[in-house]
């Protein structure tokens, strides 16, 4: 498929995980692409094996999207580069699992600034680019926490609530300007986050037995970036304001008569 010949892409958080795979998917089909991710070196394997892979121009921008001049930097290098900006996918964020009671107002803002600020930052200074165009497609990659509480996992869930929030609402207004948000909620992800906190014994479950999860599998990055790609493109022209679940059916199973007692 070429649904994204001659189109532009930022994807942030993109030099590995699910980023890496969108940033993957998007390439294959054509597009440009922009990556963002704090680490330097990551970033330009990244770039370089986009580029060499796909044919297509690839670039990379390095810092923390919680600096605003880091925010700035990602637009006007796209811009620069390529004059326009068809895509965003909002990827970057990070996890916390302190206990409500043990959170701090430093930490609170941090994973705040990172999941749900820098979003909003990002996809206000790409709609600005995409409304002269008169397109654009935004994508936040929210979770399945910001739908339901589901253990020590306040500041993160309340960040990634507000960010679905966020999409239904830029979605409202910028419909009439040509410009679609949607958001994905994806579900446990065999993403290398998840594999540093498992054990081997753990993670090995979670690949071929997980019962929490009615497909009774981790899902795997190039699930969740089809699902990106699907509402960057052109045949999601009529979806807008949605969240995309992709959880292999975790929110549908209220999962609560194995454990009554």
């Amino acid at each position: 498929m070429t649904r994204f010949a001659g189109k532009t892409a930022i994807i942030t958080g993109a030099s590995k995980g699910l980023g890496r795979a969108t940033a993957e998917r998007l390439a294959s089909e054509g597009a440009s692409v922009l990556i963002t991710a704090r680490n330097q070196g990551p970033l330009d394997e990244a770039v370089e094996q986009l580029a060499s892979t796909h044919g297509v121009e690839a670039a990379g921008v390095v810092g923390d999207v919680a600096d605003d001049k880091v925010i700035e930097e990602i637009v006007s290098t796209a811009i620069d580069r390529w004059g326009k900006i068809d895509v965003l996918i909002n990827n970057a964020g990070i996890y916390d699992e302190t206990e409500f009671l043990d959170i701090d107002r430093k930490n609170w803002r941090y994973i705040l600034d990172v999941d749900l600020n820098a979003p909003f930052l990002l996809a206000q200074l790409c709609a600005h680019k995409m409304v002269e165009a008169g397109s654009g497609s935004i994508v936040n990659i929210a979770s399945i926490d910001g739908h339901a509480a589901d253990g020590p996992y306040a500041s993160y869930g309340a960040a990634k609530a507000g960010l679905m929030a966020l999409t239904q609402y830029i979605a409202v207004e910028l419909a009439p300007k040509g410009i679609r948000c949607n958001s994905v909620s994806p579900g446990w992800v065999d993403t290398p986050m998840v594999r540093s906190v498992c054990t081997p014994e753990m993670l090995e479950r979670m690949r071929s037995g997980f019962k929490r999860v009615p497909i009774g599998r981790l899902l795997h990055d190039e699930e969740i970036a089809a699902a990106c790609a699907f509402l960057a493109s052109d045949e999601a022209s009529g979806v807008t304001g949605t969240d995309l679940v992709v959880d292999g059916g975790t929110l549908a199973d209220v999962h609560l008569v194995p454990t009554v007692e």
